[in-house]
C-alpha cells in the first residue's frame, strides 16, 4: 500500500532535499513530523515527484547543508558556542541539527567559534610566551579608536532581523529581545529555552509581547502554526504546543 503524504510534508521534502543525502532526509523528516519514514520509501517518493538532491552518488561532500545553510554558518559561527549556533539554524531553516553534528560538521570544514574551550579543550597556546610575528595592524593599540567601533549600549540589526545589543568590548553583541525580557523578570533566560514575539514584530519589544517558550515548544508551534500576529492568540498557542506535546507522548507509549 502506498504510503500517502500531506502537502505540507511534500513542500517540506522538496525543501530540504537539495544538497542531502537520502539518510539525512529521512532523520529530518522524523524528526520534524515525528514520523518513521525509510529511506526504501523516502526513495520512493522522490521518484514518483521527480525530487532531486544533486549530491553524488557516493558520500563524500557537504551533504548535512545546503549551500545556503552554510553561508548562514559561516556568517554566524563566530562568538557562538555548538548549541547557540545550532539552535540557531535549526530556528533559521526549521531543521532538527543536533550539537554533535554541528561540532563534528564544524571540525571537519574548519570552521570555529574562537571561543576559549568553546570546542572542548583550551587554545594550544594558552599559557605559552608569544612566538610568531604579525597581525598587530589588526590589534586594538591604547589610546586609538578604530574607525567603525560601536560603542557599548549600541544597537544593530543582523542578518535575520533581529535587533542586537552591544553588552560589551570589543565585539560582544546579544538579542535585545533576551535582555528585555531579562530586565523585566529579574532572571537569565532558561538554558534550553527561546524568547519569541508574540505578535511576531522583531521591532516590538513590550515585554507582555516577550513570551518564553521551551525548545520542544518552539519546535511544536513552528510545526502547526501557532506563532500568530497577535499575542494572545500566540500565548494560546503555547497551551496547544504543551497538549500536542501529552498527545504525542500517549501515543508512544502505546
Amino acid at each position: 500500500m502506498r504510503r500517502k503524504y500531506t502537502p505540507e510534508q511534500l513542500t517540506f521534502i522538496k525543501e530540504i532535499a537539495p544538497g542531502r543525502y537520502a539518510d539525512e532526509i529521512v532523520e529530518l523528516f522524523n524528526a520534524r513530523f515525528g514520523a518513521n519514514l525509510t529511506v526504501g520509501q523516502l526513495r520512493a517518493l522522490k521518484k514518483n515527484h521527480n525530487i532531486k538532491s544533486g549530491v553524488p552518488r557516493c558520500r563524500g561532500g557537504d551533504g548535512l547543508f545546503t549551500e545556503e545553510q552554510r553561508d548562514f554558518i559561516a556568517q554566524h559561527v563566530a562568538g557562538r558556542h555548538n548549541r547557540e549556533l545550532a539552535d540557531l539554524i535549526n530556528e533559521k531553516f526549521g531543521l532538527s541539527i543536533t550539537v554533535k553534528q554541528i561540532k563534528a560538521w564544524k571540525k571537519n570544514h574548519g570552521y570555529s567559534s574562537g571561543l576559549k574551550g568553546s570546542e572542548g579543550m583550551a587554545p594550544p597556546n594558552k599559557g605559552k610566551p608569544r612566538t610568531w610575528t604579525g597581525g598587530e595592524e589588526t590589534r586594538f593599540k591604547k589610546g586609538h579608536i578604530p574607525h567603525n567601533y560601536m560603542p557599548v549600549g549600541s544597537e544593530r540589526v543582523n542578518a535575520d532581523g533581529y535587533v542586537d545589543v552591544k553588552i560589551a568590548d570589543p565585539n560582544k553583541w546579544r538579542g535585545k529581545h533576551l535582555l528585555v525580557w531579562e530586565q523585566h523578570h529579574g532572571r537569565p533566560v532558561p538554558k534550553g529555552y527561546a524568547v519569541i514575539f508574540g505578535d511576531g514584530n522583531r521591532r516590538n519589544f513590550d515585554p507582555e509581547n516577550l513570551i518564553l517558550v521551551s525548545r520542544q515548544q518552539l519546535a511544536v508551534m513552528n510545526k502547526h502554526g501557532l506563532i500568530r500576529n497577535n499575542a494572545e492568540l500566540t500565548k494560546t498557542g503555547v497551551i496547544m504546543a504543551d497538549l500536542l506535546q501529552k498527545i504525542s507522548a500517549r501515543k508512544r507509549k502505546r
